[in-house]
Parts: structure tokens; sequence; C-alpha cells
């Protein structure tokens, strides 16, 4: 069984660390920036800490899974590449493309080595099943995306780095990433990008009270996308929602029909007949999922294909992952789309 080890005390402790275990994996250690957040969590988790990564990349681990701001990417995931682990990156892949070539270079250099970006939406039963069964509507229309969270339309909700564009913070990284990969996944190649960034929530207080930062990141972003064959996908993404948290919907229109996927569902309608569940279930209990996605059940169906793959070196498991070639497209949509706000909204080609 594969050794796991994981930097970050946030969304990795929270959710990959029970639910790969879920899944049968062998979490060992973790590393965080603030020391004593670190030991806590090792301690409520069980693990070994480190209070470096770079330490922790040195311990005796098959897997590093960096789950850290997007400005530490490369750093640490070529890192872990050079000392001989297999990676599994969160997303947005980096800061811009260049950086993004990088890791490319990085893991073509070790190529007996795992190295994808974290988009465990695509291990989704109805992702995968969606992509199969999407041909059988004729030609691709047009698709709509929507994404509605209040996660940080709290105005006290503290400044971090995702309040700071410096660091790769705001809702076009978090969210736009994970939807321009789905894109992709599912309908094909983006050939350009139109959208429009905006930062509802300008200033946050700072940690511990006191005076307020400034936000430099975007909470809301509309983007328009073309595709390479024809057809054209909108996409609305809010962290500043002021109602509730919504479910979060891909919607494909094609010739003869159209399928919408909805947290662990996959919806299929044949020309002006209902939607009808064909695939998928309701949303699971577990760690990561809420209305607006499942992604906590995305990471455990990962973390099936990862067990596999570590137990038997087979990487069939891993056919619907990510590559960090696919974190390089995905990257150059979103250049596109920051080109594109600061040009006033003018159609940028990938």
């Amino acid at each position: 069984m594969g050794r796991i080890g994981i930097i970050g005390t946030g969304w990795g402790a929270r959710v990959q660390v029970p639910v790969f275990r879920e899944a049968g994996l062998e979490v060992v250690a973790i590393a965080g920036h603030d020391s004593d957040k670190t030991r806590q969590a090792a301690d409520d988790l069980q693990v070994k800490p480190f209070a470096s990564w770079r330490e922790l990349i040195a311990f005796d681990l098959d897997l590093i899974t960096i789950v850290t701001p997007p400005s530490e990417h490369v750093e640490m995931a070529c890192a872990a590449l050079a000392a001989g682990r297999h990676v599994l990156c969160e997303k947005p892949t980096a800061l811009n493309a260049d950086q993004a070539r990088q890791l490319v270079a990085a893991a073509k250099a070790k190529p007996d080595r795992i190295a994808l970006l974290d988009h465990e939406l695509r291990f989704l039963p109805a992702w995968r099943e969606a992509r199969r069964r999407i041909p059988e509507l004729g030609g691709l229309r047009y698709a709509e995306v929507r994404y509605a969270s209040p996660s940080r339309g709290d105005r006290s909700r503290p400044w971090n780095w995702w309040s700071d564009a410096a660091r790769g913070g705001g809702v076009l990284g978090a969210i736009g990433s994970h939807m321009a990969d789905s894109v992709r996944y599912l309908m094909g190649e983006i050939e350009a990008v139109q959208a429009s960034l905006s930062t509802i929530i300008a200033e946050r207080p700072l940690p511990g009270g006191g005076r307020h930062e400034r936000v430099t990141s975007d909470d809301f972003a509309v983007v328009n996308v073309r595709l390479d064959n024809g057809a054209v996908v909108t996409m609305s993404l809010s962290a500043a929602a002021g109602g509730p948290d919504e479910p979060t919907s891909i919607t494909i229109h094609c010739e003869e029909g159209a399928i919408r996927l909805m947290e662990e569902e996959l919806l299929f309608a044949r020309r002006n007949q209902p939607f009808q569940r064909i695939a998928g279930s309701d949303v699971a209990k577990r760690p990561g999922n809420t209305v607006g996605g499942a992604f906590g059940s995305g990471t455990f169906y990962l973390g099936l294909a990862l067990k596999s793959a570590l137990d038997d070196g087979s990487r069939d498991t891993l056919a619907p992952a990510a590559t960090f070639e696919d974190g390089l497209a995905q990257q150059r949509v979103l250049d596109a789309a920051r080109r594109s706000n600061a040009n006033e909204g003018r159609w940028e080609r990938i």
C-alpha cells in the first residue's frame, strides 16, 4: 500500500485525509506553514507532523499531495518529483502558463512517476458516463455553467491568501479551473475566451481583528468560451452569493437533446423530453461534499484509482485523470480570461 503525505492543513487535512483513508490509502504525514496548526492537525488525524514541506518530501513516502496556494505549486511539485515521489497537485495549476510549463517539463523528466492535477470531478461516475453518452445526442450547440456560493459572501470573513491575486486567489482560479477542465473533458478544446472579473467584497479584516486589507482577487466572474468545434459556453461563477449555497450545474445542449450534471447526478433528456436521472445518486454524506459540488466524492473515487495504481503498478485506473499537460491547457484558459478582463472584455485566443 502506498504511503501518502499531505502538504496543507486546510482542504488536505479536512477532506483528503479522511476521504483517502475511506478509499483505502495510507495517509501517514502532514506539513504546513503554521507549526502549531500542523501539530494539532497531526494529533487529530494521527499522522506524523512536519514543520517543513521539504522535510516531508524527504520522508519515506510514495505520493505527495500538494494542497497549498497556487503560488507554491511549482516549487513544491518540482521538488517532489525530483525526489522520486508521485505527485497530486491542487488546482489551479500555477500562477500562469509559464509556470505550468515548468510542471509539464518536470513531469516529462520523471516519466515513471504519477504527476496529476486534482481535478477530482473527472472521477465521478456521472462525469464519466456523461462523456460516454454525449455523442448520442448529436452535435454540440452550447453549454451553461453556473456556480453560486456564499462561501466568501460574509464580509467579516478574515483576509487570507484567497484574497490575494499574487498568490493565486479568487473564484476564477478556484472554480473556473474546475469548470474549464470539465468543459475540455466533456466537450472539447477551448479556442477563445471572453471574461469580466469583479471583486464584490473589496476589503476584509486581517486575522485577529483590527485594520482591513484590500482584496485583490476576484469573487465573481462571467466567462464565455468558444470551442474549436464551434460550440459556445457561458459560465457564471460567484463566491460572494448573498443567498444559499446553490447546486452547481453544467448543462450541455446538443442537436437531439441535453445533459445536465449536478452534484453526483447525471440528468439526460431527448429533444422535447424532460430530464431524467440516468447515472449517479444523491450526494453522499462525505467531507468536501456540499450542494455546490461533490468534490468529496470525486476525491474518494480518485483515491480508489490512486490506490489501485500504487498497489498494482497499473495506470489504467488513472485514465480519466488530468495530467500536468491538462493543467497547462486549463491555465491557458485562465490566463486568457484575465487578459480579456484587462482589455475590457475583448475576445482572447488561447
